[in-house]
């Protein structure tokens, strides 16, 4: 072990044995476990946990020899665990022990520093315990469960087996917390951690050949060996240093599912897309609104906070290609033929056409109608003349008036459709666009991801009830014409 790590595991230690005082700044947070070096650990154990900082000769020594004599109790203490552990440790091994520990003080800038060193100690052993993007998280739950079995009621109705990739884990999750394993009578009566957590190892794998008997899950009896030694690695290799917080743990397992979860939905919805006009895109979207509220108010139960308060965060706008020959064609139907805005105008929108000349004619003629109920062509001529210096796009009178001499009756509602299918196409694909890159982000919290779904999708899902609307009214129309 090198870098920064090492270094902050030698400063801490070196920081205490130079000022015990700096011992009480760590001891209530940091485990000996933490330390990833074996002598580090063994060190941290007899200086801190065995509370030889405060020994009394310790205190009544003078400051400038505290270090030399803590050290030396230290060295003491070290010789007595090895003779009762059976560490297999030579005498030229043991001078080369004792003069590192005297040379731990000198190495430390200032002993001040001891807490910051033991955040980093600390940090580092998360990283160790879940991995850098989480991927032993699942097994640091198990482990966290299996070392203290009231940490399950904890986790109990919002991390659930089909949270977990590995389907091994995830079924030993299932009968520890979701088949309360951890509360069973033999495992709560034991007195002992250490029998606690050999009663409850012992009884999970039971219980899982009991379960792959009766629901004859296809497990070859070669595997069992190998299901049973992974048990064990739980309960020793793959240990965890603080299992009181095995909620924390089970909050990345979980935060890796939603991310999961949510890039699956996205590209289900992506997905109806390769269908022209997308008609199963509001089903898709729906469905997956439905599931994202499952999922904040599970992360919600999980950071122990009330259920649905995460913020729906609103989509940014995106330029989409422009459909101009169609809404030429609406349009100039719709100047020809003004009786078909009653029915197109309940689910066209202004915002459907990318040119903003073509948007603002759209919406003359939705004013014209409401106001005066009927639309005259010169009028809507002139209104173009009048907003002919609204800004780059707007339509000037010519243009307007070539429209309506080209304008085919009764096709408004057929291209208005396509205009919609082109939004909705447009919205979707920005929708799971932003919702990738959101959970692609690995500093994004699963409720930032939550909401910028939702705010997304929900735009999403208002443009695909619109299309649904128009397909509708469309149909019923076309079968009119029939």
């Amino acid at each position: 072990m090198s870098g920064p790590e090492a270094y902050c595991e030698e400063a801490l230690l070196g920081s205490v044995l130079q000022d015990p005082r700096r011992a009480a700044e760590v001891r209530d947070w940091l485990r000996a476990e933490d330390f990833a070096d074996p002598w580090h650990r063994e060190i941290y154990r007899v200086l801190v946990d065995h509370h030889l900082y405060a020994h009394p000769t310790v205190l009544a020594a003078a400051p400038a020899q505290r270090a030399q004599v803590l050290g030396r109790l230290v060295m003491e203490d070290l010789h007595a665990r090895a003779g009762a552990d059976g560490w297999q440790v030579g005498g030229g091994d043991w001078q080369q022990v004792a003069a590192y520990v005297m040379s731990l003080p000198a190495g430390v800038p200032n002993a001040a520093n001891a807490a910051q060193y033991g955040r980093v100690v600390a940090q580092a052993s998360l990283e160790r315990t879940v991995g850098a993007q989480g991927e032993f998280a699942e097994r640091a739950v198990l482990a966290a469960v299996l070392a203290r079995p009231q940490e399950g009621a904890r986790l109990a109705g919002w991390l659930g087996a089909a949270d977990f990739q590995d389907p091994w884990l995830g079924q030993m999750y299932k009968a520890l917390v979701e088949e309360k394993l951890y509360a069973h009578p033999a495992v709560t009566v034991r007195s002992s951690p250490a029998e606690r957590q050999q009663v409850l190892a012992r009884m999970l794998y039971e219980q899982l050949q009991h379960k792959a008997a009766g629901e004859r899950w296809s497990v070859p009896a070669a595997a069992w060996p190998a299901v049973a030694q992974q048990i064990h690695a739980l309960t020793t290799t793959q240990q965890v240093p603080h299992p009181e917080h095995a909620a924390q743990l089970g909050q990345r397992v979980l935060q890796s599912s939603i991310q999961q979860q949510v890039a699956e939905g996205s590209w289900r919805i992506e997905s109806t897309l390769r269908v022209p006009g997308a008609p199963a895109a509001e089903m898709e979207i729906n469905s997956m609104l439905a599931t994202l509220q499952q999922l904040e108010d599970r992360w919600e139960q999980a950071m122990g906070r009330p259920g649905a308060v995460g913020a729906a965060m609103a989509p940014q706008p995106s330029p989409r290609p422009e459909m101009a020959s169609t809404e030429d064609a609406v349009l100039s139907s719709l100047l020809r033929d003004p009786g078909q805005l009653q029915q197109v105008s309940r689910w066209l929108r202004a915002e459907d056409f990318t040119q903003p000349g073509r948007a603002q004619l759209f919406t003359a003629l939705q004013e014209a109608a409401g106001s005066r109920g009927t639309v005259d062509p010169a009028l809507m001529v002139w209104d173009a003349h009048r907003r002919g210096t609204a800004g780059p796009g707007s339509l000037v009178p010519e243009q307007v008036w070539k429209m309506y001499q080209e304008g085919r009756p009764g096709i408004a509602h057929g291209e208005g459709r396509r205009l919609v299918e082109a939004s909705i196409v447009h919205h979707v694909r920005c929708a799971t666009s932003a919702i990738n890159t959101a959970v692609g982000d690995p500093t994004a919290a699963p409720g930032m991801v939550i909401g910028t779904t939702r705010g997304h999708l929900q735009q999403a899902s208002a443009q695909a009830a619109r299309l649904t609307q128009a397909t509708w009214s469309t149909a019923r129309t076309d079968a009119g014409v029939r």
